[in-house]
């Protein structure tokens, strides 16, 4: 079997833009939808598959320390 070569990885530079997760306030026995803007990450790419990842397969996000981490996920 012929040995796998790998491109290079490069850093990636993205842009956080935002989405909408709606939910509804009650207050008081008043309940109004609300619609707050949140964080928003799209990943896709030819770099995915590059870096080991595969179409299906389950990840574990990792978040802390100023960092989202994003692993393959370990069977529990």
């Amino acid at each position: 079997m012929a040995a796998r070569t790998r491109i290079p990885l490069k850093k990636r530079l993205l842009t956080v833009g935002s989405s909408f997760y709606a939910y509804t306030y009650t207050y008081r026995h008043h309940s109004r939808p609300i619609h707050p803007p949140v964080p928003y990450l799209r990943l896709r790419g030819h770099w995915l598959r590059q870096a080991g990842f595969a179409i299906g397969q389950k990840v574990d996000i990792h978040i802390g320390d100023g960092r989202i981490t994003i692993v393959p996920a370990t069977s529990s």
